[in-house]
């Protein structure tokens, strides 16, 4: 037999309890600095049911500092505190220690949402309902720092379990549906949970009504996305391979995946949606994400919610020239122009929408649209000039002022409006011949209305080529 133990790590000691049958002692209690989620999981349950008698233990380990600092910990990696950007991408793997660590993080944020509901007048201080049935099971990342103990406390606040809560709900399978149905409920539309709304910040004021439509929505697309897998191959095909439970049941960018509709639709060249109007799916989408991010939960990387921008007109009805969504969208890009001009960021056009569908596929649908019953609308336009800046692979202005020219004729958007400023779309100055061509034809053929945007890029890249050819004919003669 091959000695493999150099090859796989041996399984982590996750502790236990010591005891000597034959001695009259105390069993001994073996708590591990890396894994102590389970023995904390077990007190947690004994203090919940001692509670009636006395909370005040209870109250202790829930305000312990480092139990508080852990928590922070879990909301910074989806409300942007680490580095200014969005959070990383979910690992999938299945990992039973980590389910574990999530059944804990389920029972405390039940407890602290108890907490906050007594704390209101005239709260009903019932006993408090589970976040997760009895055998629920979840994943979620091993956080770095190790909860230890710790003479100090610290009450929760109540804004801190919003980013707890979407972090959690990113490791959420199929088999705990009713664990996301109830952090629904509890946390993710509760108006209480959000900061700006309390202190009157953003755009107008979220009413508990419009949260509440928003969760039906989102709950319909839950229920559709529980009957996808039910319906997959692998349960059909009855593989020994247990899915339900290893593959997050939300996509990392679950907030703006009603938009994810629309681009189906357009793909089957369907005009009717089910469950949703377009103008559910638009505002929906676009006024929670907005509400999401003015509270610094940030689920998606710029690159995703261009994407998204762009899937919300796709729509069969056109409904982003009506007057209200159109404001609403053109909101929505100036926050995401405003976000990339403060931090310098790039476009990554090479990522997938939800795993699935390419830019390049993207962006082939948001042209054809475009081109069809885009009827000027400049923020639009914006969206179609994004990848030409000249920092960008040159595939996608070659892809244009080729295959799909007539568009630039109705680009109507203001250097204002450009994602980056005209600078990035002049420089560095184009060098390939190819592509100068198409400038050239462009400009020939009457296909660029004067003074226009593109018409600017192009003959500013031909005045530059030609400067710099005169400049090479005049050295060469002067050689001779």
């Amino acid at each position: 037999m091959e000695d493999r133990s150099e090859k796989i790590a041996p399984l982590p000691n996750v502790g236990g309890v010591l005891t000597r049958p034959n001695q009259p002692t105390a069993p001994t209690l073996i708590l591990t600095k890396s894994y102590p989620v389970f023995m904390l999981h077990s007190m947690l349950g004994l203090l919940r049911s001692h509670a009636e008698c006395d909370e005040l233990p209870l109250r202790r380990f829930v305000d312990n500092k480092c139990h508080h600092n852990y928590l922070a910990k879990l909301a910074a990696m989806v409300s942007g505190q680490q580095s200014g950007k969005s959070a990383p991408l979910v690992n999938k793997s299945t990992n039973w220690f980590l389910k574990g660590e999530l059944n804990y993080v389920l029972d405390v944020l039940a407890l602290l949402v108890k907490d906050g509901r007594n704390q209101r007048p005239g709260a009903n201080k019932g006993p408090s309902v589970p976040l997760r049935h009895e055998g629920d099971d979840v994943e979620m990342e091993k956080p770095d720092e190790q909860l230890t103990s710790c003479e100090t406390t610290q009450p929760t606040d109540g804004r801190l379990l919003l980013p707890v809560a979407f972090k959690v709900l990113l490791h959420l399978s199929e088999e705990f549906y009713p664990a996301i149905v109830r952090l629904f409920d509890e946390i993710i539309f509760v108006r209480d949970f959000y900061p700006s709304q309390l202190e009157s910040v953003g755009n107008g004021t979220v009413t508990a009504e419009e949260l509440q439509r928003w969760k039906f929505n989102y709950k319909v697309k839950l229920k559709s996305l529980v009957k996808r897998e039910e319906n997959s191959s692998d349960r059909r095909h009855n593989n020994y391979t247990v899915t339900e439970w290893r593959t997050p049941l939300l996509a990392p960018t679950w907030p703006y995946s009603l938009l994810y509709l629309l681009l189906e639709k357009t793909e089957q060249g369907s005009t009717k949606l089910q469950h949703y109007s377009e103008e559910q799916i638009i505002k929906t989408t676009l006024q929670f994400s907005e509400l999401l991010e003015q509270n610094s939960i940030l689920l998606a990387s710029v690159t995703h919610r261009l994407m998204y921008l762009m899937a919300a007109f796709l729509g069969p009805d056109a409904k982003f020239l009506d007057g209200d969504i159109s404001t609403l969208i053109t909101r929505r890009i100036d926050d995401l122009r405003t976000e990339m001009l403060r931090s310098s960021e790039r476009f990554d056009f090479d990522v997938r929408l939800e795993e699935r569908k390419s830019f390049h596929g993207l962006y082939q649908l948001v042209l054809d649209i475009f081109q069809s019953s885009s009827y000027g609308h400049a923020p639009f336009s914006a969206l179609v000039m994004a990848p030409l800046a000249q920092c960008y692979d040159i595939q996608w202005r070659n892809l244009v002022w080729s295959e799909h020219v007539a568009v630039l004729r109705f680009i109507t958007c203001s250097e204002q409006q450009l994602f980056g400023t005209m600078e990035d779309y002049l420089q560095p100055v184009e060098t390939d011949v190819t592509l100068l061509k198409f400038y050239s034809q462009a400009l020939n053929s009457n296909l660029l209305r004067p003074g226009s945007i593109p018409a600017r890029i192009a003959t500013h890249h031909l005045q530059a080529y030609r400067a710099k050819a005169n400049e090479r004919k005049a050295s060469n003669d002067a050689d001779k």
